[in-house]
């Protein structure tokens, strides 16, 4: 048996990474029990829903491609066509989960691909570390639990990558075949995945022209040979022909990965071809959306922010932890300064790490750049942080072991704490839930709610409860809507403010939305009559007995908090004014 771990210890240790990454992905994956709280997951799920395979497979939904679509409908389909052999029913193989297990499943497989990949530029323990901090990526497990494409367009990205690095090594034209058919799936996935071109494009680039044969040229060592005064250097000769022949395999390689990538993407995502109109003007909504031509409500947040320091402020932190992080932008700028500038002389690792930069950089800087910054457009980004960490304890190793040492335990341990403590989420009641419940409790049948609409779910969930869910997004413009909400204040018993995405967003932009905000301002400092009773929150934490350190996160990306862990604050009326007092509160003053 110890011979056994012995020569397996590489399996065992990297199994065991992979089994604690895949529970906390796959763990509660059914949490919020059936509500739609993530807008993307219904129109997912209505899209699958409205297949009939061979009639009728046009999904109508090109905000996303329709690989994860397609796989959802035909598991689902399998599975029902199982279990009707043998007469079983189950209703929890539905397109909801079955989407989120394709999240929690291609996530886990992510964490053997950066392995994979840090493997072919290190050590292996190094790469173990890599692995570890993958399966504990708070961003990552988030993502897991959402049966969204991003988990699924994260691992084929990563496995383009990784065979773009085999090429590289190995120079087999194989590995840049499979890279590109990997990255037309990636398309089909999300079509803004074709900014990986750019890493194929350097790949095919430097495995065309490695660095050496053109230093050798530059040198006079292709062939040496003696000058004269009426015929150029035989070495200027042999260059010339090198470029040549080196400029038309480059061109032949990048065709040939072009027209796979165009089959691929034709194959798993047919009808942008066949309904292009329909995709196109998807297309160009989607890209307005994103660059805030059109301006809609669940962008306001992204008014006045920064690019970059949005993220870095935003998202960031919550998604990967302090010491990811930090440790991790470190890593980065010493792979671009040491490795990059000269500081190695293995042509070959300086390509691959080259490649790692530019896959890196083609994800971040087109979305970071962008009006609206969700975390699901940075979200690709999030294992690269690993791999930079582990290049920087790498090279901190051969210089001195003991301050590799002694970062790798910060790394590990922060990151750990803020993984758990960020899971500890999914082990509690979904917060609508446990708010639903406390208001059927504790209020009286027939109590009125005022609502924030633009939610996928209203409070209470259930009982005797009339709601009055209003737009509060266009009050500020809208004179009718002023009105529907001072009559709603004035007749309603309770204000349910149900997340932060409406006041939050006003009140850091009053000189926009001072109507709005003057309206928040007064609910919060008690001149509407309404008195905060409860607050509902499931913010990361770390407990042990009657110990407990929250870290409230209300303030990140929105979509970071609102879709699984949204606060939740009830507002009882204690004084009732007359209408005419809460129509003047929208009044400038």
């Amino acid at each position: 048996m110890k011979n056994i771990l012995t020569r397996h210890k590489s399996f065992f240790l990297l199994s065991l990474i992979v089994v604690i990454g895949a529970f906390l992905r796959f763990y509660k994956l059914d949490w919020g029990q059936g509500l739609f709280a993530h807008p993307d997951e219904y129109h997912i799920v209505a899209s699958v829903n409205q297949l009939s395979f061979p009639a009728q497979m046009h999904p109508h939904f090109f905000s996303y491609g329709t690989v994860t679509i397609y796989l959802i409908y035909f598991t689902k389909e399998v599975i029902n066509n199982l279990l009707s052999i043998f007469n079983f029913q189950f209703s929890i193989f539905n397109s909801f989960l079955i989407g989120r297990f394709y999240s929690a499943l291609s996530s886990t497989l992510t964490i053997i691909i950066v392995y994979k990949i840090c493997r072919s530029l290190m050590e292996r323990r190094f790469s173990y570390l890599a692995a570890l901090l993958v399966a504990l990526t708070p961003g990552l497990i988030q993502q897991a639990h959402f049966a969204t494409p991003e988990s699924a367009l994260t691992f084929f990205l990563f496995l383009s990558l990784l065979l773009m690095l085999k090429f590289l090594k190995h120079k087999k034209t194989l590995y840049l075949v499979l890279a590109s058919v990997v990255l037309g799936f990636a398309m089909g996935v999300k079509i803004s995945s074709i900014v990986f071109l750019l890493p194929l494009i350097a790949t095919i680039a430097f495995g065309t022209f490695p660095k050496h044969h053109l230093r050798g040229a530059r040198s006079g060592h292709l062939g040496g040979g003696e000058a004269t005064t009426s015929t150029p250097p035989r070495w200027m000769l042999e260059k010339a022909a090198f470029m040549i022949k080196g400029l038309l395999k480059f061109i032949g390689l990048a065709l040939i990965s072009a027209f796979i990538i165009v089959v691929t993407f034709r194959l798993v995502a047919p009808y942008v071809f066949f309904d292009y109109r329909s995709f196109r003007s998807n297309l160009d909504y989607e890209g307005a959306l994103a660059i805030g031509k059109i301006p809609v409500f669940y962008t306001r947040q992204f008014i006045d922010t920064i690019p970059i320091v949005f993220q870095i402020e935003k998202i960031f932190p919550y998604a990967l932890g302090p010491a990811l992080l930090v440790f991790g932008i470190f890593g980065l700028f010493l792979m671009v300064y040491k490795h990059l500038g000269g500081g190695r002389t293995d042509s070959s690792e300086v390509n691959a790490l080259l490649v790692v930069i530019i896959a890196f950089l083609s994800l971040f800087l087109p979305n970071a750049i962008l009006f609206a910054k969700w975390t699901r457009f940075i979200a690709p980004t999030f294992p690269f942080f690993a791999i930079f960490v582990v290049v920087l304890l790498d090279y901190l190793a051969l210089k001195t072991k003991r301050l590799s040492f002694v970062l790798g335990i910060v790394v590990i341990s922060t990151t750990v704490f803020w993984s758990f403590a960020f899971f500890s989420i999914y082990l509690r009641n979904d917060i609508r839930i446990e708010a639903s419940s406390w208001l059927e409790i504790n209020t009286s049948p027939g109590s009125k709610f005022l609502v924030e609409g633009g939610n996928m779910v209203d409070l209470p969930l259930t009982g005797n409860f009339p709601k009055i869910s209003l737009d509060f997004y266009n009050l500020e413009e809208n004179p009718l809507v002023r009105g529907q909400i001072a009559e709603a204040l004035y007749a309603s018993g309770y204000f349910l403010v149900q997340s932060r995405r409406v006041f939050m967003n006003h009140q850091r932009l009053s000189h926009l939305y001072p109507k709005t905000a003057k309206l928040y301002d007064a609910l919060f400092d008690g001149r509407l009559g309404f008195e905060q009773v409860k607050e509902f929150h499931s913010f990361p934490q770390l407990g042990l007995g009657n110990l407990k350190l929250e870290f409230p996160d209300e303030s990140a990306e929105e979509t970071w908090s609102v879709f699984d862990h949204p606060v939740i604050r009830v507002f009882k009326k204690e004084v009732k004014l007359a209408k005419e007092e809460y129509e003047r509160i929208f009044e400038n003053q």
